[in-house]
């Protein structure tokens, strides 16, 4: 899988709360936006993380069902954000990250 992410961008598995990543993504400005996505209490398809930029955590949770990932895929690429673009393509979103790195 080829993405583009932001130079510097890494990820990090947060100590509290429920999210099984934290995206670190440095701004232009000097400054860094997180962004939380995934859920520990549940599978994915396909932790692709890069492991290079801290990825491959959460491995153990892989199911690699294709009828899931085709079903999970299909509810959360209709899901609209408050604008109604799909949310699955606002760069950078919680479903962007969960779209393309775990599903």
């Amino acid at each position: 899988m080829t993405l583009s992410l932001p130079l510097g961008t890494r990820f990090v598995v947060p100590t509290t709360g429920t999210k099984k990543y934290t995206a670190v993504i440095p701004l232009p400005d000097g400054k860094r936006r997180r962004v939380g996505f995934g859920h520990r209490d549940y599978q994915q398809y396909r932790d692709a993380v890069p492991r290079a930029l801290g990825g491959g955590q959460w491995s153990l949770a892989d199911h690699l069902d294709s009828f899931r990932r085709a079903d999970y895929r299909r509810r959360h690429g209709a899901q609209k954000c408050e604008d109604g673009t799909p949310c699955v393509e606002r760069l950078y979103s919680p479903a962007w990250f969960s779209y393309h790195f775990l599903w």
